[in-house]
């Protein structure tokens, strides 16, 4: 297993557009070494062509590594990452701390509750199958929990078969999915800070 981790200045997780190196971290089965690191300068480049070009340098040296994470990742970069089918996490902090929450994340089917938060999020029943949450709190307290730490173990679970979601912005990966059709769905923009994404089986 391997996580590429977008590294800033200061050597935490930094945004996709200003990060200033790339480390991906190999597990061997007993701990977390790094395996491999690239300097990265996106604020460089220019177009959209040489920027597509740029970012299928970056997916051919992460090479098989499919799990990326920076503290925003956006734009024509997240959609390219997509499109080559890695997992993108939006989460700040320091590698490990990174790596030990995304590894307990993809291995567990329920969304971890670091420090026994009682502030992260669940979904309410509101009838048979369907289900409500709010992301608002986490996405304005900028947490390090994440949107896909939240929803994905809610659409990977078959008894849920609406589910409404709250936001203050739509989650990038999310729309993504919506306009690939993966997922079936509509967005409805309810005020200019506030939106209602309603999923359906």
């Amino acid at each position: 297993m391997e996580i590429a981790v977008l590294i800033g200045a200061d050597g935490t997780a930094a945004p996709i557009q200003t990060a200033e190196e790339i480390q991906v971290f190999k597990y061997d089965g007993f701990s977390w070494e790094l395996s491999r690191r690239m300097l990265y300068n996106l604020q460089a480049i220019q177009g959209l062509k040489a920027m597509r070009e740029y970012m299928d340098r970056i997916i051919s040296f992460l090479n098989g590594c499919r799990i990326l994470a920076g503290s925003a990742v956006v734009g024509l970069p997240f959609y390219e990452l997509e499109k080559a089918g890695f997992t993108v996490w939006e989460m700040t902090g320091h590698p490990a701390d990174i790596i030990a929450h995304i590894m307990a994340a993809e291995t567990q089917t329920e969304v971890p509750r670091q420090l026994n938060d009682p502030s992260i999020p669940e979904a309410a029943e509101t009838s048979h199958g369907c289900y409500s949450i709010s992301l608002k709190d986490i996405q304005n307290r900028n947490t390090k929990i994440t949107s896909k730490q939240i929803l994905f173990p809610l659409l990977k679970n078959e008894q849920v078969r609406n589910l409404e979601i709250i936001c203050s912005h739509i989650p990038p990966w999310l729309e993504i999915k919506l306009i690939s059709g993966e997922l079936e769905g509509t967005i409805e923009k309810i005020t200019s800070n506030e939106f209602r994404v309603t999923i359906h089986r």
